[in-house]
């Protein structure tokens, strides 16, 4: 047996490591569809404290956030505001950064001032959700030439189980966005999967009424990749639609949740104007952070009330 020179050992040693990373190089390059897998069971970690968030416990936390009053009114920027202190409480409650989905919700006055009756629901990658939401303090500050509008809230985030299904979507729309009041509201759905339909109209002062299903309607099953039209032709009832007592003008949102399976809502227990039940926002969102998000689909549409 004959004794390898160390330097010519050592050279082929490089040679060797050298053509392994350029096999690995290679073979990626070809794999298009290489998959890296998330490592599981990974632990998130919130830092002890953060400027402009306390941690209230049992998942309440008093969040302060601003926005710049620029090219808006105050009524706007405060819901701007209000916006990124919910952004920002999930994220910290979370650990990882978040897509919010803005619903804007705002009606007028007689007397032409915009009220923010609920400034978002949040729709996240990370699964949370923010149950309730209370303004502390607000205030208007100058930062130079700047105006700054500031709210502080209150705000109870939970973080609904499993993720979202990718393969689970809703194309939704209404008959039209302005309606006199009168008028009556339609709504085609078509989803991507067979699913339950459960309808819910939110007035602009947090009262949710269920809409679908209701005590003419009771079928809520929707076929995957048909259209689902509600009212139907074949329904005994319309959806005419009305303003609050006091307002000239007003904005309403339809809200439409998909699950795979029958879902019952108990909370909607008052009778309601449509002649089905009424609930809060505020139970509406906790019986929404129950169901496993894998498990369910949501669309927001919002439209507007006009004499």
């Amino acid at each position: 047996m004959f004794k390898q020179n160390e330097n010519t050992n050592l050279f082929g040693k490089i040679i060797l490591l050298c053509s392994t990373v350029l096999f690995a190089l290679f073979a990626c390059s070809q794999n298009k569809n290489l998959i890296l897998e998330r490592p599981q069971n990974i632990q998130i970690i919130r830092q002890p404290s953060e400027q402009g968030i306390k941690d209230l416990g049992d998942n309440w936390f008093e969040v302060t956030a601003s926005t710049i009053i620029e090219n808006i009114t105050p009524e706007e920027a405060k819901e701007k505001a209000i916006k990124n202190a919910c952004k920002k409480a999930i994220e910290y409650y979370s650990g990882i950064l978040v897509n919010s989905r803005t619903l804007k919700i705002t009606s007028e006055s007689n007397n032409k001032i915009l009220i923010d009756h609920f400034s978002q629901l949040v729709n996240l990658t990370s699964q949370a959700i923010i149950l309730e939401k209370e303004i502390l303090s607000e205030s208007i500050t100058t930062d130079g030439n700047v105006l700054k509008k500031i709210v502080t809230l209150k705000v109870k985030v939970s973080e609904q189980k499993m993720e979202r299904d990718p393969y689970f979507n809703l194309d939704a729309e209404l008959n039209k966005d302005y309606f006199k009041e009168g008028e009556k509201l339609g709504l085609s759905i078509i989803p991507t999967k067979d699913c339950y339909l459960s309808i819910f109209c939110l007035y602009s002062n947090e009262t949710v009424a269920m809409l679908l299903p209701n005590e003419y309607r009771e079928d809520n099953f929707a076929k995957a990749n048909k259209a689902f039209k509600f009212p139907d032709e074949k329904d005994v009832f319309s959806l005419p639609l009305g303003l609050l007592p006091d307002k000239n003008e007003d904005s309403e949102t339809i809200i439409i949740i998909a699950t795979k399976g029958e879902i019952s809502f108990p909370s909607f227990k008052t009778f309601s104007t449509y002649n089905t039940f009424e609930s809060s926002l505020k139970e509406l969102m906790y019986q929404l952070s129950k169901i496993p998000r894998n498990e369910m689909e949501e669309v927001n549409l919002q439209y507007y009330i006009y004499k």
